[in-house]
């Protein structure tokens, strides 16, 4: 999975401030720059809105017949908000709002599926390795800062199995239903999207350096 474009909201706002405490009236004061393009981190607690799928182009193989198509296109927000949920957890308390909730602090995390392709295990078997009947997920997600009510950041995740065989991997299906891979994997994407430094690196546990 990944993130094809993205908006930051907020943007550098130009203030002017006294020249010193004592001056307070002065009109021509010191200009300064507020913001400077610093983006929206250490949310108090996120909360996640189902993603919308009745738009969603939704194809594939996603059950064993097509009568049962409807059932799991209803169900895929649900799971996908559970696996969000587990990852979006490791930046602050994270909770599932129902339909009736509003959050007031932290963030809200919505978006809408564009594109819900599980592909075709027969191609993935025959010709898997050139792309034949690879899966393909796309989602427009949006984080807003609840309290100011502006978007923070706006951004597009895609993916899917790419050119896995028939074997797959820990995370790909191979000949299984891809979808609820793809799923967890644009869930880990949103997460390592939002932290500034996912897998700590640079970080210490011993003394500094002399």
């Amino acid at each position: 999975m990944f993130v094809t474009n993205a908006t930051v909201g907020g943007s550098s706002r130009v203030s002017a401030a006294a020249i010193d405490t004592k001056d307070f009236g002065s009109m021509n004061g010191v200009r300064y720059t507020t913001n400077c393009g610093v983006g929206a981190a250490n949310p108090k607690a996120i909360y996640i809105r189902p993603f919308c799928i009745d738009d969603a182009i939704f194809t594939g193989d996603q059950t064993a017949s097509e009568g049962e198509m409807p059932i799991r296109k209803a169900l895929v927000p649900i799971s996908f908000s559970s696996s969000l949920k587990e990852q979006l957890e490791k930046l602050a308390p994270a909770r599932i709002l129902e339909a009736n909730e509003t959050p007031r602090v932290g963030w809200l995390v919505d978006g809408d599926f564009r594109v819900v392709d599980g592909g075709s295990p027969v191609g993935r078997f025959f010709l898997g390795q050139f792309g034949v009947g690879r899966s393909f997920l796309a989602m427009h997600v949006r984080v807003t800062d609840v309290e100011t009510g502006t978007v923070a950041y706006e951004f597009d995740v895609a993916g899917g199995s790419r050119l896995q065989g028939k074997l797959g991997t820990i995370r790909a299906s191979g000949l299984g239903r891809a979808t609820p891979f793809d799923l967890e994997n644009a869930a880990e994407r949103i997460y390592l999207a939002l932290e500034p430094n996912a897998f700590r690196y640079g970080k210490r546990a011993d003394v500094a350096l002399r």
